[in-house]
């Protein structure tokens, strides 16, 4: 059970944990993580306790909350913890907000969408957010944790960009895997974060050479050449990348490359 699909922090909790004497040990682990005894986290389960607020913000840390999940979670323990019927109302006003704007993200993705300029910026920060994007669509990548193991990347990070890449429609789930959205995100030579975006990928190519695969393909080299043979070099790329394009856009999809080209004459960036 989703934390957005409960009311009670008990009931998700009860779903993550499972039942008491479940062998799993996760009461013990849950207790250990936020510094509680055991019996302690047995008792808040059967109602005879609640948790404070700020062991409520470290039981989110141990199950890798986003910024979005922390908050609701806090907000139905203060709930269950409020002295009077008022703040009660006024919590769970709070807690519908933050559903129905849940529920919101799922009514955008079922129509393409503009991206915003800002939502673009943040997509282009960094190239995990497009990494992101295209393990969705491998068959065997349909959750955060998944998408963190292949990333090498805290499950809480990727998670948070997961959660915002279904905010702008560029995920979406189906029957509880996550598989790409309706939108997309395109960058003309015209925008500046186009250079962001270049800069990203590089730089992930630079950190992949420390891990050098004999089947990764990397080439660099410094050239001389006549302006006409780097003009057929350059129609020669330009060509290869074409079909290279056509071929993706055809393939079966089974796993993910990065893909980069630099041809420039030094002389006018250096």
């Amino acid at each position: 059970m989703k934390i957005w699909e409960c009311r009670k922090y008990r009931e998700y909790l009860m779903s993550v944990i499972g039942p008491e004497g479940s062998r799993s040990g996760m009461r013990k682990k849950l207790a250990e993580g936020i510094g509680v005894h055991t019996t302690f986290v047995s008792q808040v389960l059967k109602g005879m306790s609640d948790f404070s607020p700020e062991q409520a913000d470290a039981i989110s840390g141990f199950f890798n909350h986003t910024e979005d999940e922390a908050e609701y979670f806090l907000l139905l323990v203060l709930k269950e913890r409020a002295g009077t019927h008022s703040l009660k109302q006024k919590l769970e006003r709070k807690l519908k907000g933050m559903r129905d704007q849940r529920l919101n993200i799922g009514k955008r993705i079922d129509a393409e969408n503009e991206i915003s300029a800002e939502d673009k910026e943040r997509f282009y920060s960094s190239a995990l957010y497009g990494a992101v994007h295209v393990l969705s669509s491998l068959p065997d990548c349909e959750s955060s944790e998944e998408m963190a193991m292949l990333l090498n990347q805290p499950i809480k990070r990727v998670a948070e960009i997961v959660e915002f890449l279904l905010k702008i429609g560029l995920l979406k789930t189906n029957k509880n895997r996550l598989v790409p959205g309706p939108n997309h995100i395109h960058l003309s030579n015209e925008t500046e974060m186009v250079l962001k975006h270049h800069i990203n990928w590089r730089m992930h190519s630079i950190s992949n050479l420390q891990f050098l695969n004999r089947e990764d393909l990397h080439y660099s080299s410094c050239i001389s050449i006549s302006k006409d043979d780097a003009f057929r070099v350059k129609e020669m790329i330009l060509e290869t990348l074409k079909k290279t394009v056509d071929t993706v856009k055809k393939t079966k999809v089974e796993t993910a490359y990065v893909l980069t080209f630099d041809f420039y004459e030094i002389s006018e960036n250096t």
